[in-house]
């Protein structure tokens, strides 16, 4: 099988202790029945700490959905008493995903984790993808699904290329890919009060988004304008190198899932979204890194919020082309 990888998939390692919004805080764990056996099996005081806190399959969260084994430094009691090959499957794949299109694998990692969108972004060129054979199981396709599937493909190979050309200026890029031409900077939507409605639409995942979302709606109050002018300098600023490799990622994240899902067009045009939030809202959300980080967080990581913004997206670009 061919495996494919993003140019900083290797690159990531958890930083512990120094993250400013830890995994294990906020999210529900599952526990797995093979790492469950192992837990069964641990002795002494450690082991009776671990069967006490697992119910349903499930870590029992402390107040404020903390992990039960998170010390006061943010560290794994887990990982420290067991080591890393004992962590249940989702703490040591997290925040890895991955897709299979037939014989083709492609992993990543998730932007709901800080370093991951650091590693991103820190990436001097063109986002690129790296490819390797792998000793993993094929999902079988017929030749009817091969060829639709490598149509698909193409066509984002097509996208990646053209955000990687340097012979294409930014805004042309943005034109080829996605029609936009700047006149609106939140296309398809028309305004920032409309990006707000539907981001008030989405199911929340906490507080934390709440206050986000407040500050949100507090600026398109004061604001007079949304224009280029409007957008972020300074550190919250995204470069058009930053900006191509968000695009492309997110491209490479969600737009072949419409084998699978449909909504081609929302998969697509969920990557122009993502990228207009993030780069007009930064300030309100802590700055480029944290703006990426809290709506990956709020929208990826919910199917519901993802089928809700495809969806919307999908019908607005219909309305649009159906006028051209």
């Amino acid at each position: 099988m061919l495996l494919r990888k993003p140019d900083f998939y290797d690159s990531f390692k958890c930083i512990a202790s120094r993250c400013s919004d830890t995994c294990c805080i906020g999210w529900e764990i599952d526990v797995d029945e093979a790492s469950q056996e192992v837990y069964r099996n641990v002795a002494g005081v450690f082991g009776d700490k671990l069967r006490t806190n697992i119910e349903d399959g499930h870590f029992k969260l402390l107040p404020h959905d903390r992990c039960p084994f998170l010390d006061r430094e943010n560290l794994c009691e887990i990982y420290q008493n067991l080591s890393e090959g004992a962590l249940c499957d989702i703490c040591r794949e997290h925040p890895r995903f991955v897709e299979v299109f037939g014989n083709i694998m492609e992993r990543g990692l998730g932007l709901c984790c800080e370093e991951a969108a650091r590693l991103l972004l820190a990436g001097d060129g063109p986002l690129v993808f790296t490819n390797e054979e792998c000793d993993e199981p094929e999902d079988d396709l017929d030749d009817d699904d091969r060829e639709i599937r490598d149509e698909v493909l193409n066509e984002r190979e097509r996208m990646f290329k053209t955000l990687a050309s340097s012979s294409i200026v930014f805004t042309d890029k943005l034109k080829a890919i996605f029609g936009y031409t700047g006149e609106s900077p939140f296309f398809p939507l028309e305004s920032a009060h409309d990006v707000y409605e539907l981001l008030a639409k989405t199911e929340s995942f906490g507080p934390a988004w709440d206050e986000v979302l407040a500050r949100i709606k507090l600026r398109i109050g004061d604001a007079s304008d949304f224009s280029a002018s409007a957008l972020p300098e300074g550190e919250d600023h995204f470069s058009e190198t930053e900006s191509e490799r968000l695009l492309a990622y997110l491209i490479y994240r969600h737009y072949a899932k419409c084998l699978f899902e449909g909504r081609e067009q929302g998969k697509l045009y969920f990557a122009l979204f993502f990228w207009n939030v993030a780069r007009f809202f930064a300030r309100e959300l802590g700055g480029k890194i944290n703006a990426i980080k809290m709506l990956s967080r709020q929208l990826e990581y919910c199917e519901d919020n993802m089928v809700l913004i495809e969806s919307m997206l999908e019908k607005l670009i219909t309305e649009y082309q159906n006028k051209l």
